[in-house]
């Protein structure tokens, strides 16, 4: 399976005003336009504090000078905008369900959390403490991050899934495809630094 790429975190684009240009982006199958992202955070209301994802494109078939109406994502406790190993504009936000082991070690080995503002790691660090009061998600993820490396270290192998399941040595341990990188990169630490 392929390492887990590492990202470059955008700070500063809070508002239409300072958001991320691109200039050059498809706007339908022929025409091109201009696109803008920031990260909107609430100010009142039932959301106040969360954060959503923005983006909004020129109209291309006005010259690019009219801007069309911005779209948003849903709120989520926290949000960020990042460029992928394509540069290409990104985000990832914690949900209202909290940071779970397989998305704060998603955020770690990208690269994301190191590039944190002090405002953005304080925030992180409090949904880090109101999530390790769930131990239950901590323990299962330690438990199966262990069977992975003891399997990697005494075979060579990775371990081999089914539906998202594999078929360990102590039982069925559920691997959804989507967490498998991080499982894998929590893995291989242990085994370097074992």
């Amino acid at each position: 399976m392929s390492s887990i790429e590492r990202v470059r975190v955008l700070h500063g684009h809070t508002s239409e005003d300072t958001a991320y240009l691109v200039d050059d982006y498809p706007y339908g199958r022929q025409l091109r336009c201009k696109i803008r992202y920031w990260i909107d955070t609430a100010t009142k209301g039932a959301k106040k504090g969360q954060q959503r994802f923005m983006r909004q494109t020129t109209d291309a078939r006005r010259d690019n000078t009219t801007w069309n109406k911005p779209h948003g994502s849903t709120y989520a406790r926290m949000a960020v905008l990042f460029l992928d190993d394509e540069d290409h504009v990104q985000w990832a936000g914690v949900s209202e369900y909290g940071l779970t082991p397989e998305n704060d070690a998603w955020w770690r080995y990208r690269g994301i959390v190191e590039q944190f503002t002090d405002e953005q790691r304080a925030k992180y660090e409090a949904l880090m403490r109101l999530s390790r009061r769930y131990a239950r998600q901590w323990d299962e993820w330690n438990a199966k991050v262990s069977a992975i490396a003891k399997h990697m270290e005494a075979t060579g192998q990775e371990p081999a899934t089914v539906n998202s399941v594999w078929d360990g040595p102590n039982g069925r341990i559920h691997l959804p495809s989507e967490h498998m990188p991080v499982y894998l990169a929590a893995a291989r630490e242990r085994l370097t630094t074992a």
